[in-house]
């Protein structure tokens, strides 16, 4: 019962100045300790700890640095690569562009060569038809499957005034 009656009458002001001066005492001794340790060289857990964080920090951060750095230099030539795609693009259209005029230019003197040639036999046909009594189906057919091709190939002139007329009124003979 006097145990708890000096409970009772206890001084709790003091109380609580004495518990922050043993915490304020224990902190001190904590820091010294610590102080003492690192001017010994020594190192504990806990700093170890810290100075492992410290240094995967610092890792990390140069890690992320070097890795920003390749992505910029990745995108530079990635760009650069773009470009030069590009630049081969527009050489290998101008390139095409010019081999496709260059197979017109040649198509269209094929045409006209092939024209020539149409013409040359129409004219020999009719030469040697003009002034005959006829000629047969097949001689018929392939002067007017020349004449067809002539005629879709762009010919024109005196094959339809002169020969044209004349061929159409030729007598076929078997």
């Amino acid at each position: 019962m006097d145990a708890i009656k000096e409970l009772t009458q206890i001084n709790y002001g003091t109380l609580i100045i004495a518990i922050c001066t043993i915490l304020l005492a224990f902190k001190f001794m904590w820091t010294l300790f610590d102080w003492f340790i690192k001017l010994l060289g020594l190192e504990t857990r806990s700093m170890r700890l810290k100075r492992e964080e410290h240094e995967l920090l610092i890792a990390t951060s140069k890690a992320l640095n070097e890795l920003k750095e390749k992505e910029c230099e990745d995108t530079k030539q990635a760009i650069k690569h773009d470009q030069m795609i590009k630049n081969d693009l527009v050489k290998l259209s101008e390139t095409v562009d010019n081999i496709a005029v260059t197979l017109n230019e040649m198509k269209e003197k094929d045409n006209i060569t092939e024209v020539k040639k149409l013409k040359e036999k129409l004219v020999a046909y009719y030469n040697k038809y003009k002034n005959s009594e006829g000629w047969t189906k097949v001689e018929k057919d392939v002067f007017w499957d020349l004449f067809d091709d002539y005629e879709k190939r762009g010919g024109d002139g005196f094959i339809h005034s002169i020969v044209e007329p004349v061929m159409r009124e030729m007598k076929e003979i078997d």
